[in-house]
Order: structure tokens, then sequence, then C-alpha cells
């Protein structure tokens, strides 16, 4: 089992949004979540990429994630996120440009024996020009942020790709060309079209049926 998820909970200024939550995801699969605004597709996401601490103000959470049959805590944090990539809905402005960007996380310690990809080569795939990725964050639309980021991301062929909404700012065309690279990719995949989620998943969880068996 690739990925693995035990009894997830989770509790956000005092509302539960999902409790006794069960994930497994073989190698190669693709489970799309959906569900409302507010449901805790998102959350659920941050759960699964060890990016809130129990001792967050205002966040509680209990369950067990494993990958590769390893905890969060057994693999450690800069390994687990090597492992484990979260791919926000929105990529942030960050300093530099995305081909900088690229040779900063390249040369981590943890990234160094992985095997990867060229990024800039993806980024072309999903309609980066070469002078984009030489070009600030600042000065590149959300869009093309949010390209430049998962293109970054997947270079470093990850084990597991958690992806909030990665089309939501995107044309049809290059949602299709995104859609086409993770195919053989291990994914949990937030989307609100029930289209997308025929064509990417296979399976789905709908949290708002979750919430509503709670």
């Amino acid at each position: 089992m690739l990925l693995e998820a035990r009894g997830l909970r989770k509790e956000v200024q005092g509302r539960v949004l999902y409790t006794g939550l069960d994930l497994r995801l073989e190698r190669g699969q693709t489970l799309a979540v959906r569900g409302p605004s507010g449901s805790g597709k998102s959350q659920l996401l941050r759960q699964l990429a060890g990016l809130d601490s129990d001792s967050r103000q205002g966040v509680a959470q209990v369950g067990d994630v494993l990958c590769r049959d390893r905890t969060f805590e057994q693999w450690n944090a800069f390994e687990w996120r090597t492992e484990v990539c979260f791919v926000p809905q929105q990529a942030p402005r960050l300093e530099g440009t995305p081909g900088e960007c690229a040779a900063r996380i390249a040369s981590f310690r943890q990234q160094v024996a992985r095997e990867s990809e060229d990024p800039l080569l993806l980024a072309e795939r999903f309609g980066i020009e070469r002078t984009q990725w030489d070009q600030p964050w600042s000065e590149l639309s959300v869009g093309e942020r949010q390209r430049s980021l998962l293109a970054i991301m997947l270079s470093r062929r990850p084990s597991v790709v958690l992806l909030d909404e990665p089309t939501a700012a995107l044309d049809e065309d290059s949602a299709l060309a995104v859609e086409a690279a993770l195919e053989d990719q291990t994914c949990v995949w937030v989307t609100h079209s029930s289209e997308q989620a025929d064509r990417v998943a296979d399976s789905t969880l709908n949290l708002s049926k979750v919430n509503d068996a709670d």
C-alpha cells in the first residue's frame, strides 16, 4: 500500500470536519475528493501532508497516515514532504523565479539523490514559455504560477501528490495537459468538477456524505 490513512479526524475552531476517515491508495491510483466549500477538503490534504501539528491553535486532529508503511514521524518531516508533496490551490508569490526555485529545491539534501525530470520541459507541456521560467514569480499570472509550481513539484517525482484544485485557474487545454501529466501519478485530488473526477480518478470521496453520516 503506497498511501494509507486510518481513523482520521479533524476539528477546526470547535467544528468537526470529518471523523473515522480511512483511505488506501495503491501506486498509480488517484482519489478524487469532493464536497461543498467548508466540508474539509483542503484540511484533509493538510493533514495528509503533515502540515498541521496537533498543537496548532484552534486545530485538533487524530489518526495515522502512512506512506510505504512508514508514518510521518518515522520518515521525519523533511523526508515525508519529499515523498508526499502538497500543491496548494493558489501558488504563492515566491522570491526569485521559477527556474531559481527549481534549482534550490533540487539542491536540498533529501532531493539530491532522487531521480528527477527537467522541470522546464514539464512546464512547457503546461504552456509555460522559457522566458516566463526566468521571470519573477510576482510578474506571473495566477495560472502561470500554478503551472510552474506544479512542474517543479512533479519534476522531483514524489511518491504521492496532494492536489488542491490544481486546474482551477487554467484554461481547458492547460487543464487537460496537467491531467495527462498526472495520469500515472498517485494522487489525492480535490476538485469541484464531477467531470474531472470521472476523467482522472479511480475512486471518489465525497466529504459532504461522510459528514452527513456522522
